[in-house]
């Protein structure tokens, strides 16, 4: 029997050698715990410092395309509001005047105002009338200025409307002119 009890003590002995005490076991867990929220914490912040550095990089090149975007709406807006159609009078060549562009609103003006690039191949003293036209062709708003100009002469010239006249959808304006009489 006491053969027994040697082969038996260290199965019996050592097992308890190696088993840890409650303390040992809650202070193993805080540390693997302390590890892998420091193994994370460490992963969120070299995750941040990237989307620092690259999402700097991200966010400038998206918003400098939005400020494309922008800018190409503002033009098309511009085009779009600002730009008149002009037709010609068989008056106008009579008397060698042209346009070579005309715009609503233009700066300094006000919102009811068209402003025209009038050029004189003649000299002319007279009235330009210009007429305003819905889409359906129906006269909406008409206004004269008395103009004297030398040959070869050009500039700007605003026809201002009353504030009633709907000049952002009218489909066109007509320029008239009538000389004044020697």
């Amino acid at each position: 029997m006491s053969r027994l009890a040697l082969v038996l003590i260290p199965f019996i002995v050592l097992p308890g050698c190696f088993c840890m005490s409650r303390e040992e076991k809650l202070k193993k867990a805080e540390d693997e715990g302390n590890l892998l929220i420091a193994t994370k914490a460490k992963l969120l912040k070299g995750a941040g410092e990237a989307a620092k550095k690259e999402g700097k990089e991200a966010a400038e090149t998206v918003f400098e395309g939005t400020g494309e975007v922008v800018k190409g709406i503002g033009e098309g807006v511009e085009k779009g509001l600002k730009a008149v159609k002009v037709k010609l009078d068989e008056s106008v060549a009579a008397n060698g005047i042209g346009v070579t562009r005309a715009a609503r609103g233009e700066e300094g003006t006000a919102a009811h105002t068209v402003t025209a690039y009038v050029t004189f191949e003649k000299a002319f003293t007279g009235t330009l009338e210009l007429r305003a036209y819905g889409t359906d062709d129906a006269e909406v708003g008409r206004v004269k200025v008395e103009v004297t100009e030398k040959e070869s002469g050009a500039h700007y010239v605003d026809f201002t409307f009353d504030q009633r006249t709907p000049l952002l959808t009218a489909g066109y304006v007509q320029l008239r002119v009538t000389p004044k009489a020697p």
